[in-house]
C-alpha cells in the first residue's frame, strides 16, 4: 500500500501530513506549526542537545524508543512513528514526570535552556533501562551540553528518577495498550510518498522500492539518519529536489557482529586477522 501522507503519533494524537517541505525539520515544524516551544533550538546542527525529543519504532508489539536531535531530523522520517516532546511528559494528574521532579529534587537546571533536552535523554533512559550505572549515564547524556548547571545534579537526578516510580515499560501514560495498537495501525501502512511530490518514504515490507524509486531518480538524495543531510539543509541552506528516505527499513538499521564479521545496514567489514584486527570494506 502506497499512501501521499505521512503519518505518525504526536502524543497521543495522530498526525497525517499532506504537502510537507521533504526538508523540513522536526525542530521547525514543532516550533512553528503545533506551537509547542519546549523543544529548543541551540546549535542546529546536533551538538548540543537542546532540541532533543524522543521517538518510538514498533520492534514486534512493543515500541522500542531513543532519543534524537529534532533539528537535523526531517519530519518525513517520522513515518510510523511516536514522538514525544517534553510536553508529553505531564502524567494525567497534573504532577511532573520522574524525570522532571528528579531534576527539579536535585537541582538540575539552571538557566534552564538545555533543560528539556536533558530530560528528554534521560526520559529514553528511564523507559529503556533500569538502574544503569554512571557510566551508562554518562553516555545517554553524551549529545547534551550544559553551560551553567554542571553534570554532577544532572547525574544526580538520573540515579533519583528510578526510586520516584511512575509509568515505565515503553509507554509515557497508563493507556500504554492504546498508543501501541494505534501506532501499530500507523507503522503497518506500508510505503509513502509524501512533499511536494518530491520525497519518498520507504519502509520495511519490500525491499525493492527504494532501488526501483532511485533507478527512476538518479539525483535523488538517499537519507536515512540524516546527521549528514541534515546539516546541508541547517547550515548551507540547500533543498533536495527528490528525496529517499530509507531509515524505515529494518535491514539497512541492522547491526550484527561475529568472530570475524560486523556488518552494519548495507554495508559489511570484514576482520582478516580476527576480531582484534583492522576492519576493510568488502
Amino acid at each position: 500500500m502506497t499512501r501521499s501522507t505521512v503519518r505518525f503519533l504526536l502524543g497521543d494524537r495522530l498526525q497525517e501530513i499532506g504537502k510537507v517541505d521533504p526538508t523540513m525539520t522536526v525542530l521547525d515544524w514543532l516550533r512553528l506549526k503545533k506551537m509547542l516551544h519546549g523543544t529548543k533550538e541551540g546549535c542546529a546542527e546536533g551538538d548540543c542537545g537542546a532540541c532533543t525529543v524522543v521517538i518510538g519504532r514498533l520492534d514486534g508489539d512493543v515500541i522500542r524508543y531513543e532519543a534524537i536531535n529534532a533539528c537535523i531530523r526531517f519530519l518525513p522520517t517520522l513515518d510510523g512513528c511516536h514522538l514525544l516532546t517534553v510536553e508529553h511528559l505531564r502524567l494525567p494528574d497534573g504532577s511532573l514526570h520522574p524525570v522532571q521532579q528528579a531534576m527539579v529534587d536535585c537541582h538540575g537546571s539552571q538557566c534552564g535552556f538545555c533543560t528539556p533536552g536533558f530530560v528528554m535523554s534521560l526520559f529514553a533512559l528511564y523507559l529503556n533501562e533500569v538502574q544503569p550505572g554512571d557510566d551508562r549515564v554518562r553516555d545517554a547524556l553524551a549529545g547534551n551540553l550544559c553551560r551553567c548547571t554542571g553534570y554532577a545534579p544532572i547525574i544526580a537526578a538520573a540515579r533519583r528518577m528510578y526510586a520516584l516510580g511512575g509509568p515505565r515499560d515503553g509507554r509515557p501514560r497508563p493507556d500504554g495498550q492504546r498508543i501501541v495498537g494505534t501506532a501499530w495501525s500507523v507503522g503497518r501502512t506500508g510505503n509513502a510518498a509524501a512533499g511536494r511530490g518530491r520525497a519518498a518514504v520507504h519502509r520495511a515490507g519490500d525491499d525493492q522500492r527504494p532501488c526501483r524509486c532511485a533507478d527512476r531518480n538518479p539525483q535523488a538524495t538517499l537519507v536515512s539518519g540524516a546527521t549528514d543531510a541534515g546539516l546541508w539543509v541547517t547550515k548551507a541552506l540547500r533543498q533536495f529536489d527528490t528525496t529517499i528516505y530509507l531509515g524505515g527499513i529494518a535491514e539497512l538499521r541492522a547491526i550484527a557482529e561475529t568472530d570475524d564479521t560486523l556488518e552494519i545496514g548495507g554495508g559489511r567489514y570484514l576482520y582478516p586477522g580476527g576480531a582484534g584486527a583492522g576492519p576493510t570494506l568488502s
